[in-house]
């Protein structure tokens, strides 16, 4: 693994930081709703500077910048303390998902509108009775002439009351095999209008008071065959492309997000803003020199998982350690801030009150520590399943 950038990938991290530099949002809006406009305009400000889509190939609208490029761009948008584009699941999801297995109607239909922020995704992968495991998907699509009737229900809908589309995934083989040995066989992926009748999206509303993801329920609604996407029961290898470019470009603006947290954390920590150090604690000391090393590792780690794409071609399980060790990293870095700040890490409307609060999904969200263990167990030690 060389980290040495090339003299094409430093005149590219260079033109960035001009770029960022030059074109720093304003501060967002404390209203969710006009939060997300400000986002979507944001990646509507990249899409005219050509960086929405900057690992996408040129014949889709992108780029065609290389895994290194993309990771560079990544960690100077994070640098630069500007937000994620507002559809970043349609830019790194849904986008390389129908590039691979989408129809050329499909393709010609949806991506362009991805790029520019017109039309937004959510993805319907996680159920009530499923969470993180696939292979237990309930929900139901049953054919009918042209179109395809669906009922079920999906759950952690991140984005559901803004998105005009849905990754979706439904059980059109035998129901009796879901959570079975045959419980990958029979799904399908399609494309949901999110304005179709029978759909309902319902808020969930988190402990910081935010609706970040929702409920959705699909109450026989129909589908139209050419929404189809990679063909009839071919919906576990489809999504296997959406879940292994989840976390491939996320991973660098992360654990950019995570130093400067964390420096922050050491300057207060210091006595910054003339606040009392306390950094001459052992025990604090030794619960930040821990942070400063997961942070490193975490970096590292994601330039690890890029050269294995560049090697094999796309991510590897290695991804899931990333996942579960920055999940961990960063609510233990939340738990240091509310022991350095005190008190003010407990204030409703304080900015590292939200942090805390928010760290308690990471090991939730994107799949569960539990499964991301199971994962590396098996696929990257070798373990055998017990």
């Amino acid at each position: 693994m060389d980290l040495t950038f090339t003299p094409e990938q430093t005149a590219f991290q260079e033109e960035l930081r001009t770029w960022f530099a030059a074109n720093r949002p304003t501060d967002p809006p404390d209203d969710e709703d006009a939060a997300y406009q400000w986002r979507r305009q944001w990646q509507k400000t990249l899409h005219g500077a050509g960086l929405a889509g900057v690992h996408w190939p040129k014949e889709y609208g992108g780029r065609g910048a290389t895994l290194s490029e993309t990771a560079i761009f990544f960690e100077e948008l994070g640098r630069a303390g500007a937000p994620l584009p507002a559809d970043v699941l349609g830019l790194l999801l849904a986008g390389p998902t129908l590039m691979v297995w989408g129809s050329q109607e499909q393709k010609d239909r949806l991506l362009p509108t991805i790029l520019d922020a017109e039309e937004s995704w959510c993805q319907g992968f996680s159920e009530p009775d499923a969470g993180s495991d696939f292979g237990a998907v309930k929900t139901r699509a049953v054919k009918d002439g042209d179109d395809w009737v669906v009922t079920g229900q999906k759950v952690w809908t991140s984005g559901a009351q803004y998105a005009k589309w849905c990754m979706l995934v439904a059980r059109t083989g035998d129901p009796a095999e879901a959570g079975g040995p045959a419980k990958h066989k029979g799904l399908t992926y399609f494309v949901l209008d999110m304005e179709s009748p029978g759909v309902e999206v319902r808020p969930l509303v988190q402990i910081t008071g935010s609706p970040e993801f929702n409920e959705l329920f699909l109450d026989e609604v129909r589908i139209p065959d050419s929404a189809v996407v990679g063909g009839v029961g071919n919906g576990w290898k489809v999504a296997l492309t959406t879940l292994m470019n989840e976390r491939a470009g996320l991973a660098f603006f992360l654990q950019v997000r995570l130093r400067q947290q964390l420096d922050a954390l050491v300057d207060r920590a210091a006595g910054a803003g003339g606040t009392d150090g306390v950094i001459d604690d052992p025990v604090v000391a030794d619960k930040i020199a821990d942070l400063h090393l997961r942070t490193e590792a975490l970096r590292l780690l994601a330039w690890k998982g890029l050269t294995a794409i560049e090697r094999y071609g796309q991510p590897g399980p290695e991804g899931s350690l990333g996942k579960w060790l920055w999940s961990e990293t960063n609510q233990q870095l939340v738990e240091v801030a509310a022991d350095v700040f005190g008190s003010e890490a407990l204030i409703d409307g304080e900015p590292w009150a939200y942090e805390l609060l928010r760290a308690r999904g990471n090991s939730i969200e994107g799949g569960t520590t539990e499964i991301q263990k199971n994962i590396v167990a098996e696929r990257v030690l070798g373990l055998p399943r017990v």
